[in-house]
């Protein structure tokens, strides 16, 4: 009866050659993916398939890069950019994130100022706007998910077009005299 060849062995063989082609490397590696210590970043074995990338073989280490897509999923443009260090001789793997890579165009830049211009304006005069809501003559909330409703951008994205909208209405309206308290409320200085 012959002894079973231990996969490990057969991608060293394979990786011996000198140009192995990524795909066979990718195919061995994905057998012996689970058989190897260390933390594996969710990563699945069968997820390698036509996705590594900068493979260098350094014995008895592998190394490798590979685009993850996770946040896509929460609606973000860009991937990770992971590196995986796999040691064939102490049977283990680590990664490491290296960078990240715009998949889709961002969303473009918002300019905020005529919004912040029209709230400013509103909570000057007194005016009523479903985008505020008033607790007496000197005190407004800016109801910011009325105005940028969650959704409306990627989450890194909207807390940004956020926080230069709230900084806007700030500024623009402490130069008439108010400030702002708690987030998205102002307050007319000196008003009771």
């Amino acid at each position: 009866m012959m002894a079973r060849l231990d996969p490990i062995h057969g991608l060293r063989e394979l990786l011996a050659d000198p140009a192995p082609p990524t795909s066979e490397i990718e195919t061995h590696l994905a057998q012996v993916w689970d058989a190897l210590a260390g933390d594996d970043g969710g990563m699945l074995g069968r997820k390698l398939h036509g996705r590594m990338e900068a493979v260098v073989w350094n014995p008895p280490v592998l190394t490798f890069r590979i685009e993850r897509h996770g946040a896509t999923v929460l609606k973000s443009s860009r991937a990770e950019v992971q590196e995986w260090t796999v040691d064939l001789e102490q049977r283990t793997k680590s990664v490491g994130v290296v960078g990240r890579r715009q998949l889709q165009p961002p969303q473009p830049r918002m300019n905020v100022m005529p919004v912040a211009e029209e709230l400013a304006s509103a909570i000057l005069g007194g005016r009523q706007d479903p985008r505020l809501k008033w607790d007496g003559a000197g005190r407004v909330r800016l109801l910011m998910n009325t105005v940028l409703p969650t959704g409306s951008a990627v989450k890194e994205t909207l807390a940004g077009r956020r926080k230069r909208l709230r900084e806007a209405v700030a500024a623009l309206l402490g130069a008439a005299g108010w400030k702002m308290g708690k987030a998205n409320v102002f307050e007319k200085l000196g008003a009771a």
